[in-house]
This record gives C-alpha cells, structure tokens and sequence, in this order.
C-alpha cells in the first residue's frame, strides 16, 4: 500500500498529532477528530502532489471498490506521484499514488492494496491509534511504535488474503509487487526494511500479467 514511503505515513501523523489533544470525551468525538484530520491530510496530499484523473486507473480502482464490497471506501483518487504508495484516509478515501499503479501487473495486486487498506478502516486501525496515544505505555518508544505498527499491517495482510480467498482471487500475487517496488529502495533504508517484513519470496506462483495493466495509459 513510499524517496519511497510506505502507506504508514498517515498512522504516524495520527499517533503523534492526537498527543496534542487532552481530553476525549466520548468515541463519538474521536471519531470527529479522525475525521477532521483526515480531511486535512486529503488536503496536504492534493496540495503538495495534485491529482491525477487518469480514466482507466480510476475506473479499475472502483470497480475492484465494488466488486469486493469495500464498504468503507467511498471515494478513489489518484495522487500524481512517482513513489508507490497508498493512503487509507479515515473519512472513506483511499488515495493511491502513480507510481503505485504503474507498478500493478495484474487485477489480482490492485485487489489485494486495495483489501489491505481497507482492512485499516474495517479493523479500526485509526481508533486503536488514538487509544494507545490516550492512554499510552509507560516507555512510549520507538520500538513500541514500530511493533504496533507491524502488528496492524499484518492483521491488514491477514485480512487482504482471507479477502481475496474468498473472492476466488490469488492473495500471493502481491508479493511479486512488493518485491519489484523492494528494489526500488535502497536497503538501508527504513522503508526496505518495513517491506522485508511483509514479503513472502519463497514458493511464489508465477507473476500473471494482464494485458490492460501492460498498456501505458495515457496521463
């Protein structure tokens, strides 16, 4: 689901800007506050990258939307960025980057980025950000951040292939995209590394390519 950054991005903005909020009255007004923050990173996004309505890209990204009801997901856009990324924004968009989907060979890795963002919003990723920052461990470190942020994305993994399983759709073909876009990091970086922990390598089926995802749409 990023230099390249990897769909996190948005967490961490959650887990350290709620730190500024005192009280929390009620779920209700966590979610408000989920909300309005996920309505200004829409904004910085499109402001700092633009978006991109590429007809062909949109028209698959909300077909997949639909056909594996993806019921928390109302709205599909494009940012116009090199760097493979996506974004599960809280009030219901999912924003995934060019250069995401110029790395898609086939329905069956769109299906599954698309499943694993979803999955943030079906499992109340968001929410348990804001409650571990509310009441959070007494040594609040990097570490901590980061097995909570391995945790969520394989719950999220986990709930991608039990999806796409279901849907009669190959759950491994998205390792192949993680690797290409894994070579395109340099290793040392925290992002290869985030990526290292999801890839499976080992007894791949072959990549399937499809034609429509060969074709270069015109931008």
């Amino acid at each position: 689901m990023q230099a390249i950054k990897n769909h996190n991005l948005y967490l961490l903005h959650v887990l350290f800007g709620v730190l500024l909020l005192v009280q929390w009255p009620s779920v209700e007004a966590q979610d408000d506050s989920l909300i309005k923050d996920a309505q200004k990173q829409q904004q910085k996004l499109i402001d700092k990258y633009g978006l991109l309505e590429q007809a062909q890209w949109l028209r698959s990204c909300e077909n997949m939307i639909q056909q594996l009801s993806l019921k928390h997901f109302q709205q599909c856009q494009i940012l116009n960025v090199d760097y493979p990324n996506a974004y599960s924004l809280a009030h219901g968009v999912v924003m995934l980057t060019k250069g995401l989907l110029e790395n898609i060979r086939n329905d069956d890795q769109l299906a599954h980025v698309l499943a694993h963002e979803h999955a943030h919003l079906a499992l109340k990723h968001h929410q348990q950000a804001q409650a571990m920052v509310k009441n959070p461990p007494k040594l609040f470190t990097k570490s901590r951040i980061k097995k909570f942020y391995r945790s969520i994305e394989q719950a999220a993994d986990d709930a991608a292939d039990e999806l796409l399983t279901r849907n009669h759709r190959d759950p491994k073909q998205i390792h192949h995209y993680l690797i290409r876009i894994a070579a395109q990091i340099k290793e040392s970086s925290a992002d290869h590394e985030k990526l290292k922990d999801r890839i499976q390598s080992k007894q791949l089926p072959a990549e399937k390519v499809e034609l429509h995802w060969t074709t270069s749409p015109k931008l």
